[in-house]
């Protein structure tokens, strides 16, 4: 930078060419492989749309399982160039949480004719910019027959993605759901017992939600559990009832886990899942919990989703 006497200033432009971040991500790519070529972990280097296109067209990575490109500065259009690559054809495992991801591009990977990512058994998108109509457009689009584990959490995600899930019949292989600090409600709930992923999911996460002591009831009642282990649905608003609807629950006899601290629940509803007589294969049980002990329950760069409540 120069000063210019008379209070101008004038800067210079450090601005990488596009052939000094090719040069750039050549060397962080080949540092990365260096002890499993097919893991490529690219964390907290803020990567963009440039670098997002230079990955897409690496043949480096032709042999890459496993791509972690979380906590960056990935937008839309990056998005859809890793989906298109050739060169990212074997990637089995995603993680692009916490990048800047809205739901136009996760509508665009959705509807890609011929995307080339086409083998992932995981996805994490969370803590992005995705809506609900996004949400929902992936759970129906036939380009993710794979997938195992869906992350969405800590996005704008509400009942039509959850509906939406509940009756896609091209998520025939998913286990583990994620949809912590969403906006699901009764109705969404009502829309995901409906089909026939709950047959199959093991892991279900619906943490800091909506979920109302109706919700509840419905999730507690509903007979198509039979391989449900993990529950998580602390944070969120039901009381007694629902907790009862719990501890009587039949068609959660599965459940290892349970997970429902920080809700609206007494004494009362708290002995009705401790003293269970159906809940019987639980080893994991969490009837209070506090921000001070799981930290992970304050958000700090979005504080709108620290517990979305009733407009």
């Amino acid at each position: 930078m120069g000063i210019i006497r008379g209070g101008d200033a004038e800067y210079d432009d450090n601005t990488p060419t596009p052939e000094e971040k090719t040069k750039k991500m050549a060397e962080a790519i080949s540092a990365a492989l260096q002890d499993d070529p097919a893991t490529l972990k690219l964390t907290g280097k803020y990567l963009g749309a440039d670098e997002a296109l230079i990955l897409s067209r690496s043949e480096r990575l032709k042999a890459v399982r496993t791509l972690d490109l979380s906590d960056n500065q990935i937008p839309d259009e990056g998005l859809v160039a890793l989906f298109q690559s050739e060169n990212l054809a074997g990637v089995t495992s995603l993680n692009l949480g916490i990048n800047f991801i809205t739901g136009q591009g996760v509508e665009g990977i959705a509807r890609l004719e011929n995307p080339a990512m086409t083998h992932l058994q995981s996805l994490t998108l969370s803590d992005n910019r995705v809506t609900d109509p996004a949400g929902a457009a992936l759970a129906l689009s036939s380009h993710f027959q794979e997938l195992e584990r869906l992350d969405l959490g800590w996005n704008e995600i509400g009942n039509e993605t959850a509906s939406a899930l509940g009756r896609t019949e091209t998520l025939p292989k998913l286990k583990q759901l994620e949809l912590e600090r969403g906006y699901i409600d009764t109705l969404g709930v009502r829309g995901l017992i409906a089909g026939s992923v709950t047959e199959r999911l093991v892991e279900l996460n619906l943490s800091a939600n909506k979920l109302n002591d109706e919700a509840i009831g419905l999730l507690a009642g509903c007979d198509r559990w039979h391989s449900l282990r993990v529950l998580r649905i602390s944070q969120n608003q039901f009381g007694d009832a629902g907790a009862k609807a719990l501890g009587d629950s039949t068609a959660l006899s599965g459940l290892t886990h349970l997970y429902m601290g920080r809700n609206a629940f007494g004494a009362e509803g708290a002995q009705a899942v401790y003293e269970t007589k159906t809940l019987t294969s639980l080893k994991t049980l969490v009837l209070k919990e506090g921000v001070e002990t799981t930290p992970g329950l304050v958000n700090y760069s979005r504080p709108e989703l620290l517990r979305p409540e009733d407009p």
